[in-house]
């Protein structure tokens, strides 16, 4: 496999809608229910938890895109076979676009939960589990124009959403967040941690990154769409503190939902609902920018081409979509995917970073060896 890809002129993306697409994978169905799970380690200074895994993650996408500079024309795929070789290379791409595809199936039986508990309590997981695929499907087969195009669609018209919190705001406690840094480190550690695994998905920029035509932004594209994912973060996570209890939070599975009941509109009753319906335009873009990177890797791995390749992953997620039905099978996978996520997202990005760079000074190395040992 070639280290190197060969993007067409009309198959590229700018860094702006590149910023979007990370921004589209991070803030996805983790946001609805992410409050207590934050709340349960760090309590009422969960906000803290929060701004301290922005840094984190802003530090941690910064060491990715330091590592892609370093071969402007290669993905993860590439760059993981050049340092470690065809077998243990293509090996760590198999598990990476595992990881991919397996963040699609989560994201969409997460979503599917949400639907089923909320909206239509008896309807049939097969029925909307094929819709969203076969949705997905024929956009991902559009290319990576088309999925930017529509992930840059999906926040232009949802953002207004956030402007719902106005509503809980009204009867907020602001007590409820005294006295501050009541939580020990090891406790907002912990929270902080937790954030983490919520807002993975910013390493599609391991796929996406051949694909950008002006390099040089992607740092500060990227950078831009982790600060607006975790102010967005923050905001909902300071409201909620001040709307719920710790003892109602620690009860509530989905607190971003609830704070939209408090919405009174003349013309409408149950506002949740309506952002519900309004959040597949969310969670679409989540799926398709998983399955394009999946898909992508299967290509550069083995030689199929997208269509193909989509064939072989489509079925295995909607066959696991279909097995996952109680609450309890749900917080297994979750606690699943977030242990790989943490390794993933978060880990072995600065252990691949420190790899690239010895396997490059070592390379530096042995060319100024032999220029020394060619006689003038």
């Amino acid at each position: 496999m070639d280290t190197n890809i060969e993007v067409k002129k009309g198959n590229t993306i700018s860094a702006f809608l590149a910023g979007f697409m990370v921004h589209g994978t991070q803030l996805g169905v983790g946001v609805l229910g992410f409050q207590r799970i934050i709340a349960k380690e760090s309590g009422h200074d969960a906000w803290i938890s929060v701004i301290m895994a922005g840094l984190v993650t802003h530090l941690t996408v910064w060491v990715i895109v330091k590592t892609l500079q370093k071969y402007p024309s290669a993905d993860i795929y590439g760059i993981q076979v050049d340092v470690f070789g065809k077998w243990i290379g293509t090996s760590l791409g198999v598990v990476y676009l595992t990881y991919f595809f397996m963040s699609a199936g989560v994201v969409l039986r997460t979503y599917i939960e949400v639907v089923q508990t909320w909206v239509f309590p008896n309807l049939p997981t097969w029925i909307l589990s094929a819709i969203i695929l076969i949705l997905a499907f024929y956009t991902v087969l559009g290319g990576i124009r088309v999925v930017a195009g529509y992930t840059f669609f999906s926040v232009a018209v949802t953002i207004w959403l956030i402007c719902d919190l106005y509503f809980p705001l009204q009867f907020a406690q602001w007590e409820y967040l005294f006295p501050i840094l009541d939580a020990n480190m090891e406790q907002l550690f912990k929270g902080m941690v937790a954030m983490s695994l919520t807002s993975i998905g910013f390493e599609v920029i391991y796929a996406v990154y051949p694909y950008v035509q002006n390099k040089e932004r992607v740092v500060s594209s990227t950078q831009w769409a982790i600060l607006v994912t975790y102010v967005i973060y923050t905001l909902v996570m300071v409201v909620s503190l001040v709307f719920f209890s710790q003892g109602q939070l620690m009860r509530t599975i989905w607190a971003t939902l609830n704070l939209k009941k408090m919405v009174y509109l003349p013309i409408m009753e149950r506002f949740e609902l309506v952002g519900i319906s309004v959040w597949l335009l969310v969670v679409l873009p989540n799926i398709m920018i998983f399955l394009w990177a999946s898909a992508r890797g299967i290509k550069r791995l083995f030689g199929c081409n997208l269509r193909r390749s989509l064939y072989w992953i489509l079925p295995i997620i909607y066959i696991a979509s279909l097995a996952l039905l109680t609450r309890q099978e749900m917080n297994r996978l979750n606690d699943i995917y977030s242990k790989i996520g943490m390794y993933v997202a978060y880990i072995y990005p600065y252990f691949l970073y420190l790899m690239v760079i010895i396997k490059q000074r070592a390379k530096r190395a042995k060319e100024g060896a032999s220029d020394a040992s060619i006689p003038e």
